[in-house]
């Protein structure tokens, strides 16, 4: 009797069943704990590691996430043989916040993000000697990750960026003073606190939301943060959007700096980051002879991995496919 081969990933039709039996094990048997982050912050991480894996993948997280909210991902990672790593940035997940009476993202230095990963990488992740090791990256944890791969290129092997920060979606008539706006404000505000527009966290229903197209898995991880209140992170801060409009334009000069294989996820139907920001950097990578892929979600909004099966079934295949072509050379 020949049995079903198991499917590469998980699917929103059992997505509830699996969630709650196999993804459920496999996340209790993670490691986690904390290392010492930027100016003494302590800093959330977790693993999911097995002898026999020789490569690695490291997810870096957008603004406002958690590792908590990456189990899916993680558990299909795993399941192709990787060992899968993770860590909460600073101010947000299971971390040291910066701010104490406000649920604000917040930031003092945008490289304070790229500092921690760092030091991730250096005394979590290589404790394991590994042939490959790839950085798969989203939103604003595309812009740390680019901005890591100019600092330390021989660290890791390649890096994938799912609808990465390079630019952020900002009202045509305002985009040109945002970013010394934002400077002025956060000069003014003490203490630090929301930017303007911006507000305390909001679980928004599924038909107000501009993130993913799958109800299943919107509802599930917008759960998790009414479960484990400690997760929400409202709107950013005046200097935070400062520092993240100041790591774009210097993302924009990395196109042309780093030398690492990119995999570009892009959203074709996002309204957070900018398209065409992220065009401009394509653009500028070709321009300078780097290898650039990239890999068109036609539909997709923001949160590519956690989209309708169709998409996030492409964008991982793509994902993977490029590891291993990356691994074999």
């Amino acid at each position: 009797m020949t049995t079903s081969p198991q499917p590469l990933f998980t699917s929103e039709a059992d997505f509830l069943s699996t969630m709650a039996s196999s993804i459920e094990s496999f996340w209790h048997q993670r490691d986690k704990g904390f290392f010492t982050g930027k100016d003494g912050l302590r800093i959330h991480w977790c693993s999911m590691t097995d002898p026999s894996h020789t490569q690695a993948v490291i997810i870096v997280n957008g603004r406002a996430e958690s590792t908590v909210k990456y189990q899916e991902l993680m558990f299909d990672l795993f399941r192709q043989g990787y060992d899968v790593y993770s860590h909460d940035h600073r101010g947000q997940g299971h971390s040291e916040r910066l701010l104490l009476k406000s649920d604000a993202g917040h930031i003092d230095r945008f490289d304070d993000y790229v500092d921690d990963l760092d030091t991730f990488i250096n005394n979590i992740v290589s404790a394991k000697d590994y042939s490959h090791r790839f950085l798969l990256s989203h939103s604003m944890g595309g812009a740390v990750a680019t901005l890591y791969g100019i600092r330390k290129p021989a660290h890791i092997d390649a890096i994938v960026l799912s609808a990465p920060m390079f630019g952020i979606q900002i009202p045509a008539p305002t985009r040109w003073i945002a970013q010394p706006a934002a400077w002025l404000h956060s000069s003014l505000q003490h203490p630090p606190s929301y930017a303007l527009g911006q507000g305390p966290y909001d679980n928004k229903s599924f038909t107000d939301n501009v993130l993913t197209h799958s109800e299943v898995r919107y509802h599930w991880f917008r759960e998790l943060y009414e479960v484990d209140s400690s997760l929400k992170v409202g709107g950013p801060t005046p200097r935070w959007v400062w520092q993240s409009l100041e790591a774009c334009r210097r993302c924009q000069k990395a196109a042309e700096e780093v030398s690492l294989p990119m995999l570009l996820l892009q959203a074709m139907s996002d309204s957070i980051v900018s398209n065409d920001a992220i065009s401009r950097f394509v653009t500028r990578r070709q321009n300078a002879g780097f290898q650039i892929d990239v890999a068109p979600m036609a539909g997709s909004r923001h949160e590519i991995l956690f989209e309708v099966d169709p998409i996030r079934q492409d964008a991982l295949s793509a994902t993977l496919a490029f590891f291993k072509r990356h691994a074999e050379l």
